[in-house]
């Protein structure tokens, strides 16, 4: 391998002729992020890659960058040959990105990491007295973000759906830590055509296949000036001051996507508007590691858990 000119990446190179890969790690993290054109850079991430699956993207780069790159060519080969489990490496300190992630990333963030940088500076500036009540509202604002708004930020947050195995019933969903046993209602179809009155992500690591609650509502369930609504704990409340029996419906749908670009419409929906949520109903999701140890059993108790198979906005005039 050539050596760059950049004194990072042969301070890298020296941490992992020395045996240190989490020094020469984000060492080439570094790198990647203010040059992530640099051929050289992305041949040494290889030395520093996490697992099978982050050397296949990390040579799919090389390849962008030199398509007949010889050596590249010839390491995928031998990673279908040979697997290997270099996680093991990490195992005290676990890659928190990915150089390929890092690279994607950087330009989404920057805006949003400048913000972050200009507010921090600033509460720094401030008296201590000051300073700890700046910062017991910055955890509160990111635990509202975190737990309340509709966004995978950029797809920092959320499910990686790249990294699922789904089976062709959905009966069983893996990913590379973890799988889900999911226990169907019936064989039916049930749609769900309302006005959103609450949309939040679901945050739940051991069930991160359920990506949202969605209350849908009708009718009087759907006006604000006659039902007051809550949700709290993927549990739904009402309450009206005008009418005991309100017509009308109201629906919690805890869904699991079908695939990432029903995740991606599920991103879109906002509070007021109008949907279309079709999919199959779901009893249980049992969840387990990857080595079988059972972590706990989602169970639909009053509510909706949905295999989301389509979701549509609609105007106000499509409203069955």
């Amino acid at each position: 391998m050539t050596i760059s000119g950049s004194q990072r990446l042969k301070t890298a190179i020296t941490a992992i002729k020395n045996g240190d890969l989490i020094q020469a790690r984000n060492l080439i993290l570094e790198e990647i992020r203010e040059n992530p054109s640099s051929l050289d850079t992305w041949l040494w991430a290889l030395e520093v890659a996490a697992t099978d699956k982050e050397k296949r993207a990390i040579l799919k780069k090389i390849l962008t960058l030199d398509s007949t790159h010889k050596g590249a060519l010839q390491y995928l080969t031998q990673l279908d040959e040979h697997p290997s489990d270099k996680q093991k490496l990490f195992s005290h300190q676990p890659p928190e990105k990915s150089p390929v992630d890092l690279a994607e990333n950087n330009d989404k963030t920057s805006r949003s990491g400048g913000a972050l940088k200009i507010f921090s500076g600033w509460a720094f500036t401030l008296p201590p007295s000051c300073g700890f009540i700046v910062l017991f509202a910055l955890i509160i604002s990111v635990a509202f973000f975190y737990f309340r708004i509709n966004t995978s930020l950029f797809g920092l947050i959320g499910n990686d759906f790249d990294d699922l195995v789904i089976s062709n019933s959905y009966e069983k969903i893996s990913s590379t830590d973890m799988y889900w046993d999911v226990q169907f209602e019936g064989i039916g179809e049930s749609k769900f055509i309302g006005t959103v009155r609450h949309v939040s992500p679901i945050r739940i690591s051991e069930f991160r296949i359920l990506t949202h609650d969605i209350l849908v509502t009708t009718v009087d369930f759907a006006n604000p000036d006659i039902v007051d609504t809550t949700v709290v704990d993927h549990k739904f409340f009402w309450k009206s001051a005008t009418v005991s029996s309100p017509n009308g419906s109201i629906n919690l749908i805890h869904a699991i996507p079908a695939n990432k670009a029903i995740y991606q419409e599920l991103l879109k929906i906002q509070n007021g508007d109008i949907v279309k949520i079709t999919g199959r109903e779901i009893y249980t999701v049992k969840a387990y590691q990857a080595d079988e140890s059972f972590l706990g059993t989602w169970i639909d108790t009053g509510c909706n858990t949905l295999l989301i198979e389509s979701v549509s906005l609609l105007k106000a005039q499509d409203q069955e």
